[in-house]
């Protein structure tokens, strides 16, 4: 009975190695799948690619993303021109906590930069009845509007100067984000950039539908700051 209880154990240790080695190699297979598809879209988009690029947090530090957890990196890195207004999209990833208790997070982000955008730090997130109503009680912050019960039920927006946050957000920037209400966005902005994502890896096909609302987030934020400029509001 022994050497059938050994056989046993033999098929049971190298069924658990194939399943091992078989998961180890369509992690990489997919990986290399989406590199691929991504690279060739790439220029097709008007971006140039690059398969790792870290150098992004030195001119974006200031965004609160970038401060969470560690061993921060960015992959398949699309990075170029559009409409005069540099972007950058990629897969972001970070590692909250250590050892046991570490937790990796995934992303693909979009960074627009505009010179001419000075942005009062906000950050923007879906809101989550319960649980954001537990967190008001213990002080979280969230900037409600009484006349858009619409927006202020749908999101939970945050501003280092609430009044500042205030005045960006008037009807026309609400009435933009409006159109995401029930989706995991979080937009943060800060000086002059933007960042906006779906709190999930996309698909390769889904990137140009992540800048294009990226761009109409990013449009309707500088007409805000523009139209405070013209009305002498404090927006910054």
């Amino acid at each position: 009975m022994d050497w059938i209880t050994n056989n046993v154990e033999i098929l049971i240790f190298g069924g658990v190695f194939f399943l091992f080695i078989f998961a180890i190699g369509y992690a990489l297979y997919m990986a290399k799948k989406r590199h691929d598809a991504l690279a060739a879209m790439a220029p097709r988009m008007g971006f140039d690619f690059k398969v790792r690029d870290d150098s992004f947090r030195d001119s974006h530090s200031h965004l609160k993303m970038f401060s969470r957890g560690h061993s921060h990196r960015m992959t398949n890195v699309m990075e170029g021109v559009r409409d005069g207004i540099r972007v950058l999209l990629g897969d972001y990833h970070y590692t909250t906590g250590s050892g046991k208790n570490s937790s990796a997070h995934n992303q693909t982000i979009c960074i627009i930069t505009d010179p001419e955008l000075k942005l009062p730090n906000f950050y923007l997130r879906r809101e989550f009845s319960f649980l954001d109503y537990l967190g008001k009680l213990f002080g979280g912050q969230d900037i409600n509007f009484k006349e858009d019960e619409k927006f202020s039920s749908a999101f939970v927006l945050q501003g280092t100067v609430e009044a500042e946050t205030r005045s960006l957000f008037n009807s026309a920037v609400r009435n933009e984000f409006v159109k995401f209400a029930g989706q995991n966005i979080q937009v943060e902005g800060q000086d002059d950039s933007v960042i906006v994502h779906l709190s999930l890896t996309l698909e390769p096909e889904k990137w140009s539908a992540l800048l294009k609302d990226a761009f109409a987030i990013y449009r309707a934020l500088k007409i805000a700051t523009v139209a405070c400029k013209t009305d002498n509001l404090d927006c910054l």
